[in-house]
C-alpha cells in the first residue's frame, strides 16, 4: 500500500521545510510506502530552490515547476503524477500529525478485500501546536462506509456549510482521482478550490468512511493565501459557487433542496470579501478603489444583502452588517482607517 503526499507551493518558503520533514518522519514506519510530490508555482520567495533541495536529497520527494498555475491545477498535476494508490493532500504551511499515515495504513488494511474499501476516508484535524485538541466535530459514525443512498448525508453537509471543503482533511483513492482529471476542466483557481475539488470527489466516490482520528495539523496564518486580498478572489468564488450549484441540483432529492443554503454561504462569500480588502495591507485610496468594484459587481449586488448562515462567525455578522447601511462604502472606509489609527498607535507605543 503505498501513500502520495501532494504539496501545492506558491511562496510558501517561511513553513514549507516543516511541512515536508511532518512526512519525512514516518516513511520509516513498518508497512508504509511514501512517496511526496512538490508542485511549486510560480513562487517569488525561495520555495522553489527549498523543493530542488528536497529532491534532491531524497529518493522520495520529486520536484515540479510550472509558472503560475493556481492551487487549483497544481494539485491536478500531483494527482496526475503520484505513484501512490491513495493520496493525501498537504499545504506548504501545515503538517502531518506524527503517525498519520500509518494510522490510515492501519485503517485501510482492515478491509480485506481492496475493492470494497472506501474512495476516500475522511479524519479530523487540529491547529499546529495543539496537539490533540481537534478543530471539528463530524456528525459521521467512525469506520461505517456511506454509500448508496447514505451518500446524501455528505451532499447536505456540502450544501450546508464548508465543514467538508479543506481537501487536506481527507485521503482519496488514486482511481477517483484519475475519474476527476478525467471528466473536469484544468483551470486557473486560487480560491473555492477546496470547495470545488471536494465537490468533484464526493459526487464521483462510489463510498465514502471517517476515520475518527487527529491526522492534520492546521497553521492559522493570517498571511496566507487567505490571510490577504486577491483580485481574482470573487471571480474564482463566483465560478466555484457556480459549478457546486450543478451539483446541488443534481444532489437535491426535491427542486430548490439546497437553494436558502446555497444563497446564504454566497451573502458570506461577499461579507469576506469586504472584510479582506478592509483588513489587507493596501493603499487607502486602493482600498477605496476596490471596494467601489467590489460593490459594482453583479454577484455583490445580488447577494450582499441576504441573510448569513447561522454558523457565521461573530466578525463576518459585523461586517455584514456594514454591508446592509445605506452607505456600505463609507462605513467600510470609516473601519479602515479607525483600524489603520490604532495600529500606527500601538506601533509607537512598541517603539
Amino acid at each position: 500500500m503505498k501513500f502520495s503526499v501532494i504539496i501545492p507551493v506558491h511562496n510558501g518558503a517561511k513553513y514549507l521545510a516543516s511541512a515536508v520533514d511532518s512526512v519525512l518522519r514516518q516513511t520509516n514506519e513498518s508497512g508504509v510506502d511514501v512517496d511526496v510530490v512538490l508542485v511549486e508555482n510560480g513562487s517569488s520567495d525561495d520555495s522553489g530552490k527549498i523543493c530542488d533541495e528536497y529532491a534532491a536529497t531524497y529518493r522520495i520527494v520529486t520536484a515540479f515547476h510550472r509558472g503560475r498555475i493556481g492551487a487549483y491545477s497544481a494539485r491536478r498535476l500531483g494527482m496526475e503524477v503520484a505513484s501512490g494508490e491513495w493520496l493525501l493532500f498537504l499545504d506548504a504551511d501545515d503538517e502531518l500529525c506524527p503517525g498519520a499515515i500509518p494510522e490510515l495504513y492501519r485503517f485501510l488494511s482492515g478491509f480485506s478485500d481492496r475493492q470494497k474499501a472506501p474512495d476516500i476516508v475522511f479524519y479530523n484535524y487540529e491547529r499546529v501546536s495543539s496537539s490533540g485538541k481537534t478543530i471539528r466535530t463530524f456528525p459521521f459514525v467512525p469506520a461505517k462506509v456511506y454509500e448508496g443512498e447514505d451518500k446524501k448525508l455528505f451532499f447536505d453537509i456540502m450544501c450546508q456549510g464548508d465543514l467538508l471543503n479543506p481537501l487536506w482533511n481527507k485521503c482519496v483513492k488514486k482511481e477517483l482521482a484519475l475519474i476527476s482529471l478525467a471528466e473536469d476542466e484544468d483551470i486557473f483557481l486560487n480560491h473555492g478550490e477546496d470547495l470545488l475539488q471536494t465537490a468533484h470527489f464526493i459526487d464521483r466516490a462510489k463510498s465514502i468512511s471517517y476515520l475518527d482520528k487527529t491526522i492534520y495539523s492546521y497553521r492559522c496564518d493570517n498571511q496566507g493565501l487567505t490571510g490577504r486580498y486577491h483580485k481574482e478572489f470573487l471571480q474564482n468564488q463566483k465560478y466555484a459557487w457556480g459549478k457546486l450549484e450543478e451539483y446541488a441540483e443534481k444532489w437535491a432529492t426535491h427542486p430548490a433542496e439546497y437553494d436558502v443554503m446555497l444563497k446564504e454561504r454566497k451573502t458570506l462569500t461577499t461579507c469576506i470579501a469586504a472584510k479582506t480588502i478592509v483588513m489587507s495591507d493596501l493603499k487607502r485610496s486602493v482600498v477605496f478603489r476596490t471596494l467601489t468594484e467590489l460593490f459594482d459587481d453583479s454577484f455583490y449586488r445580488d447577494y450582499s444583502t441576504g441573510d448569513l448562515p447561522k454558523w457565521a462567525s461573530e466578525e463576518d455578522v459585523f461586517f455584514h452588517k456594514l454591508q446592509l447601511c445605506k452607505r456600505p462604502r463609507n462605513k467600510f472606509m470609516s473601519y479602515f482607517t479607525k483600524r489603520r489609527i490604532k495600529a500606527f498607535i500601538k506601533a509607537r507605543i512598541r517603539k
